[in-house]
């Protein structure tokens, strides 16, 4: 019985070791496993105003105008949200930037060509995906005035006879 409980252990031991050796060695996600990541969450329900919210939040920009950005663009949300963080001064204009990108070159590529950091833009982006996926930041609509109706409360009432109270009360 011992043998088998060491047994057990052992396998269970060697097993953990070895999947955390495998995740250790991992490649980062890419840039584009990342924006389809976002492109999920923004499928899902109430996507749309999670993955806007959070990015117009990170960039200090107005949801108007990312959607406006969007619009003029084609770019999706996390293409958006890389386009943008790419230009923070003093980096380069944003129509230049989603010129490169749209002309074939990929994301780390213009990273690299404008001496950006790219473990740390990637950080950045993958930090966004994994709020917008676990909707950390996400408070949910304005509610309704349908919903901000409190329901009657069912408490008890305490009912104090009237007159001369005769010794005490508890």
């Amino acid at each position: 019985m011992i043998r088998g409980r060491w047994a057990a252990s052992s396998l269970v031991a060697i097993s953990m070791f070895l999947g955390v050796g495998f995740a250790w060695g991992a490649d980062p996600p890419t840039f584009e496993e990342l924006v389809a990541a976002i492109e999920k969450v923004r499928t899902g329900p109430d996507g749309e105003r999670i993955v806007a919210g959070h990015i117009s939040r990170k960039l200090a920009m107005s949801v108007e105008v990312l959607r406006t950005q969007r619009a003029r663009t084609g770019l999706d949300w996390g293409d958006l949200l890389i386009a943008n963080l790419l230009c923070k001064p003093p980096g380069p204009a944003f129509d230049h930037v989603v010129a490169e990108f749209k002309g074939g070159a990929g994301w780390a590529d213009i990273a690299r060509h404008h001496n950006v950091n790219l473990d740390q833009l990637r950080s950045e982006v993958q930090l966004s995906q994994q709020a917008m996926e676990l909707r950390s930041e996400d408070k949910g609509p304005p509610r309704t005035s349908e919903t901000q109706s409190s329901p009657p409360t069912t408490a008890p009432t305490t009912v104090v006879p009237a007159g001369k109270a005769t010794g005490s009360r508890y």
